[in-house]
């Protein structure tokens, strides 16, 4: 029974070396903000389409990336967007988006605020049509947005890291 625990406990061990996170691949600055942490979205459609995973965002909302990944630091999908265009790398494909907008419905089944979301993280309450953001907790680290409508109710869920 001893080494049977041993060898459970090793193993785990190397699976959380395995699952190490990998910070931003440039520098962290004002011009260039950087959050990680985790990130759920539930959009109450038929059928309910629900979604969660950690998340490394960098940038801005005219040129920027969005990393998804599992809890074990497997990448799920990697998020890119320019003045040029957007992509969208999932298992080891590429597509091609003309703008944010249409890349964010592909990844993730629905338009989301991301312009706003820049905003709601650095703390600016800036409205958004058809979409309410509680900020009230984000000095803990947490922020909620609401999609009131015209499209399926969603609510987005954010727990940064420090």
């Amino acid at each position: 029974m001893g080494m049977r625990l041993t060898i459970i406990v090793l193993t785990s061990i190397l699976m959380t070396a395995c699952a190490t996170r990998v910070g931003p691949s440039v520098p962290i600055d004002a011009a260039n903000p950087y959050w990680q942490g985790r990130l759920s979205l539930r959009i109450a459609s038929t059928p309910v389409q629900a979604f969660s995973a950690d998340f490394a965002l960098q940038g801005s909302a005219s040129a920027g990336s969005l990393t998804f990944t599992s809890p074990l630091g497997n990448t799920l999908a990697r998020l890119h967007w320019s003045a040029l265009g957007a992509t969208l790398q999932t298992n080891g494909s590429v597509e091609h988006f003309e703008s944010l907008a249409e890349l964010t419905r592909r990844a993730t089944g629905t338009d989301l605020p991301v312009a706003s979301l820049f905003s709601w993280l650095k703390g600016d309450h800036v409205s958004t049509p058809g979409w309410d953001a509680d900020l009230k907790s984000l000095s803990a680290g947490r922020l909620t947005a609401k999609r009131l409508g015209p499209e399926a109710p969603a609510e987005l869920k954010i727990i940064l890291e420090p």
